[in-house]
């Protein structure tokens, strides 16, 4: 019987140490509450949220690699470049921005990326000259986790490896040269079609949507060799031109270009010649050939915002180097130019 006492008084020793043990841990979470102060302040978990949704900004420096610096399509960009590029260096918000100048060369491009990356640049802006030979410059910025804004013109590889495009649908833009043309020429005739430098998308789509109309249209035929490169250049359009006017006389009715440069010349080619019934039209809208629709020397241009696209492509990529998520493509559309509304474009 005294056996069974004692078992009973140890049981119930133990008991009293486990209670007491329990309640000291209640007692202890208790004098842990937080303090109305503390209370205020956010937990480890909602800061590490915050950092995530809200990732520290790093200095930008911004490498633009202009296609060129001497067509007029081009300058417009390069003037809405630069001031925006100016204002954002100017309010904090990028460090520093360097223009380098393609020469419409892929080549130098592709050199003037190791030189932007060597400068520190660790955003990109590129206006490519080539779709094929452009593409190694989106292959190093993938290499070396560089943002990369493709603008105006694609490479072959700007849907996969571009942070963004923006630039507009070049196969609208031969759509509407090519629609125009048999709007003004109901009964149809003989076209000639001078290209842009070979291989850049411009070029390449362009000519797609010019042949998705007209090669359709039975009214419509495009002269034994009357499709050539003239490099968006103004006087090798010139020169293919009259040598087509000599060939084809009364047969040649329409020559759709692949930019304004060699549209306007063309135009005021066969305006001189005596020839104004030849419809020319091309794609931009540059201040000149818009001057020569307002005054009746020209009938029409495919006006393309560059300026927008440009000033669109450097906000997105500021965006995308602060962490933020972009748009994978931005489409500007283009709009065609006539007497009807040139003045409105011209102000």
């Amino acid at each position: 019987m005294k056996q069974i006492r004692k078992l009973m008084v140890l049981v119930l020793v133990v008991c009293m140490v486990v209670l007491t043990g329990c309640g000291g841990k209640t007692s202890e979470t208790t004098t842990n509450t937080p303090t109305k102060d503390d209370a205020t302040q956010p937990t480890t978990a909602t800061t590490d949220t915050t950092e995530q949704a809200e990732p520290a900004q790093k200095d930008i420096v911004v490498g633009y690699i202009a296609k060129n610096t001497v067509d007029a399509f081009h300058s417009t960009l390069n003037k809405a470049a630069s001031e925006k590029l100016d204002e954002l260096k100017a309010n904090g918000t990028i460090k520093d921005w360097k223009l380098l100048d393609g020469l419409t060369d892929p080549v130098t491009q592709c050199n003037l990326l190791e030189d932007a990356l060597n400068m520190g640049c660790n955003l990109i802006v590129l206006l490519p000259a080539e779709s094929a030979g452009c593409s190694p410059i989106l292959e190093r910025c993938a290499e070396e986790g560089v943002p990369i804004i493709v603008v105006n013109s694609k490479t072959d590889n700007t849907d996969e490896l571009a942070t963004a495009f923006v630039g507009s649908d070049d196969v609208q833009a031969g759509e509407m040269m090519a629609e125009f043309v048999q709007k003004q020429i109901p009964g149809g005739g003989g076209y000639g079609h001078l290209q842009g430098i070979i291989g850049n998308s411009a070029q390449i789509q362009r000519g797609e949507g010019i042949h998705n109309v007209l090669d359709g249209d039975s009214k419509w035929a495009l002269l034994d060799g009357a499709e050539q490169t003239a490099e968006w250049q103004a006087e090798k359009a010139v020169k293919f031109a009259e040598d087509w006017l000599a060939k084809y006389g009364d047969k040649l009715n329409a020559i759709i270009c692949d930019n304004d440069d060699m549209s306007s010349a063309v135009q005021t080619a066969m305006n001189a010649a005596g020839r104004s019934d030849i419809v020319c039209i091309g794609v931009d809208g540059n201040v000149g050939p818009m001057t020569m629709v307002q005054n009746g020397e020209l009938l029409a241009t495919v006006y393309q915002d560059g300026a927008s696209q440009v000033v669109k492509g450097i906000e997105t990529g500021v965006a995308a180097a602060q962490g933020q998520a972009v748009e994978k493509s931005y489409m500007i559309p283009f709009v065609l130019i006539t007497k009807d509304n040139v003045d409105q474009y011209l102000k």
